[in-house]
Order: structure tokens, then sequence, then C-alpha cells
């Protein structure tokens, strides 16, 4: 009896275990894609902190990215689009152009942000919207120190990533003079300087080996080169 009641008790356990195996085995549920466009900047002094622009948008493009089921369309593909569509970047002022260019990519969901920078403090504001009705879904902010807006900026990437549906976890925020720098291979990247903007990102990920959004860009800019 002892032996038939042991043996019950394991085959239950490996019939539980399997379950199991099974449950964490399974995908995560497909969340709605989303796409996230650079932020405005809103500052008095538009010379004041610039990077700001692309970096916050990148950094928040790369939590998502790291959301379990959740399509997030990246800069590459919406300059593409651009590119294709004969649109300069100056178009991109109209909130209904880019919900139209947002739909053509498949994104459901669509990140729209600001910055304003007032002496040594940044005031960072964001809002997802439903492309298809034009309605905000969630709005949120926080104001920070310039000196550390990045890193503070990941609470609100959380934040954001939730409303979407998911979460991910919080990756360690890199300083203003990496993203500075980032910001400038990008910006030869959307000049069409190629080369120029992968040899910057090739130092940048020297310097920084653990800086995933140089890495992701790295890579995209590298297929495009091979193609041209």
């Amino acid at each position: 009896m002892m032996l038939r009641r042991g043996v019950l008790v394991l085959g239950a356990s490996c019939a539980w275990g399997r379950v199991v195996a099974q449950t964490a085995a399974q995908p995560a549920a497909r969340l709605p894609a989303v796409t996230v466009w650079d932020f405005d900047d809103q500052s008095p002094d538009p010379a004041a902190a610039p990077y700001l622009r692309r970096a916050l948008a990148e950094n928040l493009t790369g939590h998502l990215l790291r959301v379990p089921g959740l399509p997030v369309v990246e800069r590459q593909r919406l300059r593409e689009l651009l590119d294709e569509q004969r649109l300069s970047s100056g178009a991109l002022a109209d909130i209904d152009t880019r919900l139209r260019l947002g739909r053509i990519v498949g994104a459901a969901r669509m990140v729209f942000g600001g910055y304003l920078v007032l002496g040594e403090e940044v005031q960072v504001h964001a809002r997802v919207v439903d492309t298809a009705s034009s309605r905000v879904l969630v709005s949120d902010s926080f104001t920070g120190g310039l000196a550390t807006v990045m890193q503070q900026a990941e609470a609100l990437n959380g934040r954001l990533a939730r409303a979407l549906g998911g979460q991910a976890p919080a990756a360690a925020g890199l300083g203003a003079a990496s993203w500075e720098a980032y910001d400038r291979a990008l910006a030869l990247a959307d000049a069409g300087q190629l080369d120029e903007a992968i040899a910057a990102l090739q130092a940048l990920l020297a310097r920084e080996p653990r800086f995933v959004p140089a890495e992701r860009q790295l890579l995209a800019l590298l297929q495009r080169a091979s193609r041209r």
C-alpha cells in the first residue's frame, strides 16, 4: 500500500510538473503593436539638450522591446517609410500624418512624447494614442534633473509598458554622455551617412558594451548598408 501511494504521489507530481512546464512554454499573448516617435523638444532654448529628442524615444523603445508579446516597430522602419512616402521630417509635425504612418506599419498604438528643459530641470511627458480612433489611452509625466533624466526615465518606461499590457525588467540607466554620442550616431544615419554612423556606434559600443539600443541600431544599419 505504501509503495502504491508513493507511486501515485510521484505520478501526480510528474503530471503537475508537465502542466507547469507546458504553461511556462506557452508564448505570451500577443499585444497590440506599438511605435514610438521622437520626443518633441518644447524647451525655450532648443540648444539646452537636443539629444533628448531621440534618446528618450530610443530608451523607451528599448524597454518595450523587452516586453513579452509586444510587437514594436522601430525607428529604422519609420525612416524607411518616410522615404517610401516621400515625406520630409517636417511633415511629421502633423499628428494625423504620424497616425496614418503608424497604421501603415501596423501599429495599433503610438507613443508621443515631449520634454521641457528649464535650467537644470527637465519635465518629460508621454501619451499613448490609439491609431484607429486617435483617442489618448494613457498619459504620464515626470520631472527630474537634467544630469540624471535618462536614469529617471526608466520609471516612466515601466509605467508605459504596463499601460500597453505588459512589463519588462528595468535596465541600468546610462549617463548623458553615452546618450549624446548615440544621438550623434543616429543623426548621421538619418542624414544618410551610414558608414560614419556605423563607425560612431562601434566606437560607442567599445566604451559601453552593455548599451543595447546602440547594438540594436548597429545591426540594423549594417543590414541596411549590405543592401546598398
